[in-house]
């Protein structure tokens, strides 16, 4: 996928342009253009127009196939996030009984993957068209426990667990270089899941946060995972487990 981020609507010479990135790069098999009015740090603005092939692409991860959009996240190293996953997975002992929860969903990786031996799955995600490709991605994979809801989390946690008395046993959090922020952690605090799964690309924001879950969790095991080889950068899965449970 070759995304051109435009502060203008028209490109000159745009036709010309496509021909010569699909002449240079054979491999290519989308083209989009990408409207970004805005003078901040953000790279991408909301609006994308297609300009060759279907306006995604599709990766597979292990046996699943996902559908990536232009504002999808999707990690850069397809071969360690197999590893990554399968890891998180494997730290999270799902039963057939568990009921999931999936706070930075993206596009649903983590839930598909953890959806396969747990009772019900639900994923929560800003961004509407990584929760498009996240319903999609559900039905590619032929797999119908699964429910991905576009949203901030803190709502959508108050409804889920507030209205619909949704009680999840185990929570994946997989934030941004960020972190979470303290209105999930005090979420987190309250619902008080029997297991935290934190997957997190930014050391300092991790033990940050980790400082402040420890109120009622134990860390159990921080694994890292090099996703970023011959760079400073490092993934870790973090397993942590409810105190006095």
């Amino acid at each position: 996928m070759c995304i051109l981020v435009t502060s203008e609507e028209k490109l000159k010479k745009e036709k010309e342009l496509i021909e010569e990135l699909l002449k240079k790069y054979k491999n290519i098999k989308t083209i989009i253009k990408n409207i970004n009015t805005k003078n901040t740090n953000v790279i991408l603005g909301e609006k994308n127009i297609n300009l060759y092939g279907d306006g995604y692409i599709q990766d597979k991860l292990g046996e699943y196939t996902f559908k990536i959009s232009a504002n999808s996240f999707y990690q850069v190293n397809p071969t360690q996030t197999e590893k990554l996953y399968a890891l998180a997975v494997k730290e999270a002992k799902i039963k057939e009984t568990d009921t999931i929860l999936d706070l930075y969903c993206g596009i649903g990786t983590i839930g598909i993957f953890a959806s396969k031996q747990a009772k019900k799955v639900y994923g929560i995600e800003i961004v509407k068209q990584a929760i498009e490709n996240a319903k999609e991605n559900s039905k590619i994979n032929k797999i119908k426990n699964t429910e991905f809801i576009s949203g901030d989390v803190e709502q959508i946690l108050d409804k889920l667990i507030q209205k619909e008395k949704i009680t999840p046993n185990i929570i994946f959090v997989d934030p941004p270089r960020k972190g979470l922020d303290n209105n999930t952690i005090n979420n987190l605090l309250k619902i008080t899941p029997k297991k935290i799964i934190y997957i997190s690309c930014n050391p300092a924001t991790l033990a940050r946060d980790l400082s402040k879950l420890e109120e009622k969790y134990k860390i159990e095991k921080i694994t890292p995972v090099d996703m970023f080889p011959w760079t400073s950068h490092i993934e870790t899965v973090t397993l942590l487990t409810l105190k006095n449970q």
